[in-house]
């Protein structure tokens, strides 16, 4: 996720003290009966919303309005220090010195680790999803440096959880799908990336199966530019809601981002339903990154739920 490369160019906070204070918080959460009720919701000290501020690239959490209504902020967190890049990845998806066994942060140390192989789940009174994402200018970003195309999208608060809301900040894919059901991971997924005000992040992640040519994909195949290269496309528009299969059904389950440094502040959203690719579109973006999954890892006694 492209917050993952902002955590590595933090200054002036401590990687020891990010690790120990990020680890303990997401641990200490509500439990009944052993089981997770609510994931945090208040990013802590030293966490990956702050050191967007320290480097002063970012902006203070969204103001509330007298209704409780988050206010429109000028630029959000995750769109600061995006654009072109030189190509200089810092870990690898295959096996060796920088590969994920040896990947930095709590990648090797954490309990709340993603993604998972979903083999049950529990039916909980959990909070339903209010998506109401709309038309944006397509911005396309090559981002060789972790292994993905990605969509960024404008300043919004398209999706809530309850009444949280979120803001819907990117979407990428990953080849293989990362989260499994029943040992069986999808061939291609898309995850798109939110962020609560306080600085928490949802992925709804949507499994891909081989069917009839999808068009919106086929509008963004036509404009991914070159390693490292941006494209912001004049006079095109897409929905991220086109790319959410019409039964949004979900498992729910507390867990960390997926690449380096792996911090424990997300909560992931996978959906039970796919989306159709062509088996051409798959194959076209397995052409740019043909393996960006991250392995399974252990679900450590926390609970999956979904919705009763």
């Amino acid at each position: 996720m492209i917050v993952a490369s902002r955590i590595k160019r933090m200054a002036g906070v401590g990687l020891a003290a990010v690790f120990s204070v990020l680890f303990v918080a997401c641990l200490a959460v509500p439990t009944v009966h052993g089981q997770v009720l609510e994931t945090p919701e208040k990013m802590p000290s030293g966490s990956p919303q702050q050191e967007h501020q320290h480097q002063g690239q970012g902006s203070q959490p969204a103001d509330q309005t007298p209704s409780g209504q988050p206010q429109h902020q000028e630029h959000h967190h995750l769109h600061m220090i995006i654009g072109e890049q030189q190509c200089a990845p810092q870990f690898t998806y295959e096996e060796g010195p920088l590969g994920p066994s040896h990947w930095p942060g709590l990648c090797t140390a954490g309990r709340m680790q993603a993604p998972i192989d979903i083999e049950r789940a529990e039916k909980l009174r959990i909070d339903g999803l209010t998506i109401k994402y709309e038309p944006a200018d397509l911005d396309v970003l090559n981002d060789c440096n972790e292994y993905r195309i990605l969509v960024k999208f404008p300043d919004n608060y398209w999706l809530r959880v309850g009444k949280k809301p979120y803001n819907l900040a990117e979407l990428h894919f990953r080849t293989p799908g990362e989260n499994a059901v029943n040992g069986q991971r999808p061939r291609m997924s898309v995850q798109l990336i939110h962020f609560s005000p306080e600085g928490v992040f949802l992925v709804i992640e949507v499994p891909v199966v081989a069917g009839k040519e999808h068009p919106v994909i086929k509008t963004l195949w036509d404009h991914i530019p070159a390693p490292g290269k941006e494209n912001k496309v004049n006079g095109v528009k897409i929905n991220a809601a086109d790319l959410l299969p019409s039964d949004r059904s979900f498992y729910r389950f507390p867990g960390s981002l997926t690449t380096p440094l792996c911090t424990e502040v997300a909560i992931w959203i996978v959906m039970k339903n796919p989306i159709e690719l062509s088996e051409a579109q798959i194959a076209e973006y397995a052409k740019h990154y043909p393996n960006n999954a991250r392995p399974l890892q252990p679900l450590n006694g926390r609970p999956v739920s979904e919705r009763q």
